[in-house]
């Protein structure tokens, strides 16, 4: 299960998650399939937690402004990523 637990880096675009259930051994997995995801992200090790990961955002012009930006991107990233692990298992 995929966790949104917050954002961070330059104004806030960097949007952090945490997967505490997926075992680590599937990392070089996930990392490869979130190579293909429209927006960088990639997988960070933060020690005990399973896998921590950062999904940096480029919104354009007037996007930034727009609450609607980053819950709509925390939505579609989180259907996408449930999709990556229903197909690693």
């Amino acid at each position: 299960m995929l966790e949104f637990v917050g954002s961070f880096g330059e104004d806030g675009f960097e949007l952090n998650f945490a997967d505490l259930v997926s075992p680590k051994d599937w990392k070089d997995e996930i990392e490869a399939k979130l190579a293909t995801y429209k927006e960088e992200a990639h997988v960070v090790d933060k020690g005990r937690l399973n896998l921590f990961i950062v999904l940096k955002l480029n919104p354009l012009d007037g996007e930034e402004d727009d609450i609607r930006y980053i819950s709509r991107h925390i939505n579609e990233f989180t259907e996408f990523y449930h999709e990556v692990i229903r197909e690693i298992k």
